[in-house]
């Protein structure tokens, strides 16, 4: 059989493969180096894929340090903040046997916040079930699964219970019937809850699309609230206000205690960066921190991504200290790695006609002091040498709004004026990192 040539080399076990550059060398391609486990190991002397010097120890340590990616799973010194948001939500189920809702922009820790609700409310006692929605779940896909987490040794027998003569089954979901079920047959069975209460937990709720499985929820909530079942919802998502995640359901926002969880304070944002620093065993040079914070606006998300690059590159250069060297090798791959969809409205802000003076009203509004859910007043927008500038101001912040030039603002309409918000929150840390990237002020 003919082998092309190189492929015998590329498919040898410990090789890397091969590939040939534009003039035509043979390079060797990137591979995975570190260890999925201790029995599994690139072979020595081989590159990662972009930096070099790193230990499989030391990057799992700064992995589990800055978590980007990953919420928070466990209460202890990495989880930083967030107390009064746990108060407000602990304060509705335990106090006002009240459903809670709790929302906010990506990138704000909402994900680990209904983590650590499920771990201080088991803790209590409380049977704490948690469900990552996902628009392929049904209404009743989604109640079966939470129901079949629920053993049979919390159900309560009894002459007023309509299923007192069943009791061979193991799980809560048995007690279903076959097939759909009505809201008022999920009711029934859940009436059936004794020795504990429930809190059930439904996280990335924007992921719902259905409109029948909203109203059943809706449903389900008005229900609850008018009954004295001993379960408790707590509904997470991505939104900017109630409609978004719950449609025009005035009657059940009635029911439910609103938790809007802002961004986080300087302070907090220095607590987690020092944080993770102690738990990888390095540090950050203090003009390093305050920078960080400079750019990430209070967002958790971009603190732990600047964090874990910005430390892989101090550790990459055999320092345990990191620098501004690195917060600038951090923030080039943030930009790179930045989501498409800001990009491509960034560009298309730029597409037009007076681009210089867009994107430095863009800068000054990334700047510009905003409340804790990242609102800012355009009165407040100054140049970049601090002075108050913009003379056409209102028409900038229109096209700014507008679709053709990206909607990367969307105005927040008060009493008498408009205030705005960065649409996307994370454009506003994409703005700050690529212009101060652009023009050399890291």
């Amino acid at each position: 059989m003919r082998t092309v040539p190189g492929t015998a080399d590329a498919l040898r076990p410990g090789t890397a493969p091969a590939s040939r550059d534009p003039a035509g060398d043979e390079v060797e391609l990137p591979r995975f180096t570190m260890p999925v486990n201790a029995g599994l190991r690139g072979p020595r002397g081989t590159a990662p894929a972009l930096l070099t010097g790193m230990t499989p120890e030391m990057n799992g340590r700064l992995r589990e340090a800055f978590t980007p990616t990953r919420p928070k799973q466990a209460l202890n010194g990495l989880f930083i903040g967030r107390t009064a948001a746990l108060k407000r939500i602990i304060s509705a189920v335990e106090e006002e046997r009240a459903h809670v809702i709790l929302f906010g922009d990506r990138g704000r820790g909402k994900t680990s916040v209904a983590n650590a609700i499920e771990q201080i409310a088991t803790q209590a006692g409380y049977l704490a079930l948690k469900l990552t929605c996902s628009a392929e779940l049904s209404f009743e896909d989604s109640f079966r699964h939470l129901l079949r987490r629920i053993p049979s040794t919390y159900y309560r027998s009894g002459m007023d219970n309509p299923f007192a003569a069943r009791r061979t089954f193991t799980s809560f979901n048995e007690l279903l019937p076959e097939g759909t079920f009505s809201v008022t047959e999920l009711n029934e069975v859940l009436a059936g809850i004794y020795g504990t209460h429930a809190l059930l937990i439904l996280d990335e709720y924007d992921r719902i699309t259905d409109e029948d499985f909203r109203n059943k929820l809706a449903e389900m909530l008005k229900n609850l609230t008018d009954s004295s079942i001993a379960v408790t919802l707590l509904i997470v998502g991505v939104a900017e206000n109630l409609d978004q995640l719950l449609g025009k359901h005035p009657s059940i926002q009635r029911s439910l205690v609103p938790v809007h969880l802002p961004l986080m304070t300087d302070k907090e944002i220095e607590r987690l960066i020092s944080a993770g620093a102690e738990n990888a065993g390095i540090a950050f040079a203090p003009d390093v921190v305050r920078r960080i914070g400079d750019f990430v606006r209070g967002l958790p998300y971009y603190a732990q991504l600047l964090g874990l690059h910005a430390a892989r590159s101090a550790v990459s250069r055999g320092s345990t200290t990191v620098e501004r060297s690195d917060l600038g090798y951090a923030i080039s791959r943030c930009l790179q790695e930045a989501e498409r969809g800001i990009v491509d409205s960034y560009n298309r802000m730029l597409a037009g006609a007076r681009r210089a003076e867009l994107e430095d009203v863009l800068h000054a509004a990334a700047l510009c002091p905003a409340d804790e859910y990242g609102v800012f007043d355009p009165s407040e927008l100054t140049a970049a040498d601090g002075q108050p500038a913009f003379s056409d101001l209102d028409d900038l912040l229109t096209r700014l709004t507008a679709v053709d030039h990206g909607a990367v603002l969307a105005p927040v309409p008060e009493p008498g004026r408009f205030r705005y918000r960065f649409r996307n929150q994370m454009m506003r840390q994409y703005v700050l990192m690529r212009l101060a990237h652009e023009r050399g002020t890291i």
